[in-house]
């Protein structure tokens, strides 16, 4: 089993979420994140109701907040948090960009050298105290003040395909990885490619984190714990940002009937679309003794597993129910 285990209490209030964040700290869990653009809010919310516990955004969408108020906030973190605080951070996907929250142009095209050049301003923000002048391509700064943390806040990028995951090895400190990751990709294609840029760089695999949510859906009625993941994972079928996950599985066939039911509206037939090897290739789903098993096959890839609750299409009772169910599954001792 990985070491360090997580939970991610996703769509629920700010008030359940902490309640879940200090359960998963009695629980003997390792890390607790969240994300959206609340998700730096959340977290120093958590460090003042928890003790021990790593905390994390999983993740923050890079273009919804301006490089200096993310160096503002990591900076407030790393005083917060006394050295528990990782700011996870992605560039976010072109069609949730542009219909969520209205962002167009540059700061939504470009996702890995946006990101690339957002993080060498980041890592200048963070670690100068002066004023800084910034004039590239994606970002220009006259006079901003830098904000050094009181306590190392280590840097983790969300990265999917090859280019970003490039960058991941060549400028962060640990990777996000997306929660309908397969094992396969993660052995044959985001492992070897972070590897290959931390030699390049002259950096040690000791000094990266490789993280990643996964979707986890337990439930003694297999049905309905089949269901759930299985929408979760159609619903990332979607847009085409994640095409390289699918492709590499030989899942063509079944990237197209998710994509014909996804078009209907109707998340059922979603989740009739999603075919069994899909799921046990990426999800952990059935009774809790079934996912302690198949949590097993990260043994080796990864250094910290975040259990992620499906969220899409699932009544707000059941999903508590399945953050109770990972919670007394993966309990450790203190």
């Amino acid at each position: 089993m990985v070491e360090k285990i997580g939970i991610a209490p996703l769509e629920v209030s700010a008030t359940e979420a902490i309640g879940l964040v200090r359960r998963a700290e009695a629980s003997g869990f390792e890390s607790a994140w969240t994300s959206g653009s609340h998700g730096y809010l959340r977290l120093a919310a958590f460090a003042q109701h928890t003790e021990r516990i790593t905390l994390g955004t999983a993740v923050v969408v890079q273009p919804l907040i301006n490089p200096v108020a993310h160096a503002d906030m990591i900076a407030d973190l790393g005083e917060l948090a006394g050295g528990r605080a990782i700011a996870g951070i992605g560039s976010g996907v072109r069609p949730q960009l542009n219909r969520f929250y209205g962002i167009l142009g540059d700061q939504a095209e470009h996702p890995a050298p946006r990101i690339r050049e957002f993080l060498e301003l980041l890592r200048e923000l963070t670690t100068n105290e002066g004023r800084i002048q910034w004039e590239r391509r994606f970002f220009r700064l006259q006079g901003a003040r830098g904000f050094r943390p009181a306590a190392p806040v280590p840097v983790y990028l969300a990265a999917v395909n090859r280019l970003s995951l490039r960058v991941a090895g060549d400028l962060a400190d640990g990777l996000i990885g997306h929660p309908i990751n397969s094992v396969q990709y993660l052995r044959e294609t985001i492992i070897p490619t972070i590897s290959e840029r931390l030699e390049a760089g002259g950096r040690s695999r000791e000094s990266f984190s490789f993280t990643s949510d996964v979707v986890t859906s337990i439930s003694e009625d297999r049905a309905t714990a089949r269901r759930d993941a299985a929408i979760t994972l159609g619903f990332y079928l979607s847009p085409r940002a994640f095409d390289c996950i699918f492709d590499a599985g030989g899942w063509e066939e079944e990237k197209r009937q998710v994509r014909d039911a996804f078009r209907s509206g109707e998340m059922e037939n979603v989740a009739d679309a999603v075919s069994d090897r899909m799921l046990e290739s990426c999800c952990l789903v059935g009774t809790p003794a079934e996912v302690r098993s198949q949590a097993e096959r990260y043994d080796g890839l990864l250094d910290r597993l975040i259990f992620y609750s499906p969220r899409h299409a699932v009544p707000l009772e059941r999903h508590m129910k399945n953050y109770d169910s990972i919670l007394e599954t993966f309990a450790r001792p203190l």
